[in-house]
């Protein structure tokens, strides 16, 4: 079975921990994917004209934020080959969703496994608008099952009073 992991630099651990006590890691072929979203690149151009009136980077600026973004996602990569050893790294630049389905196709994925959405230090969100964009693109667009991890959260769910 291959199954492809979608990292985005906060959820490895959930991803390895459904791996592990779900399936039989010594029987998968893993593949490791982490997309550089290249979304922010046209909103910063966006404001700068709106601001600056001038909507390119300067040359040497554009390659700075390509190297730090470039440093930032072979971290990410690595961090998720030492917690599954083994597994297959897969690098996009684009729009995460459509290349987390496309990679899927491409790569012969039979399973994708995803995170409802990146969580920077809040708790993960029960009810609406907990699943993401992203998650909710894949979700609705992905030629094989996808298997959504969420985080392990002992909080009961709020009731109203």
């Amino acid at each position: 079975m291959r199954v492809l992991c979608c990292l985005d630099g906060t959820n490895i651990e959930a991803l390895s921990k459904a791996i592990t006590t779900m399936l039989r890691p010594d029987t998968l072929a893993i593949g490791l994917l982490y997309v550089i979203d290249s979304g922010p690149h046209g909103e910063m151009e966006r404001q700068r004209e709106r601001f600056l009136r001038q909507a390119e980077l300067a040359p040497g600026r554009r390659e700075q934020l390509r190297q730090a973004e470039e440093a930032s996602a072979q971290d990410i990569l690595e961090e998720g080959s030492r917690n599954l050893a083994g597994a297959e790294r897969l690098q996009r630049r684009g729009r995460p969703e459509r290349e987390i389905v496309n990679c899927a196709v491409e790569w012969n994925a039979d399973l994708i496994l995803l995170c409802p959405r990146t969580t920077y230090g809040s708790k993960p969100t029960i009810g609406p608008k907990s699943v993401g964009r992203v998650a909710r693109f894949v979700l609705d667009h992905a030629a094989c099952p996808v298997l959504l991890v969420r985080p392990i959260t002992r909080e009961p769910f709020p009731i109203p009073r």
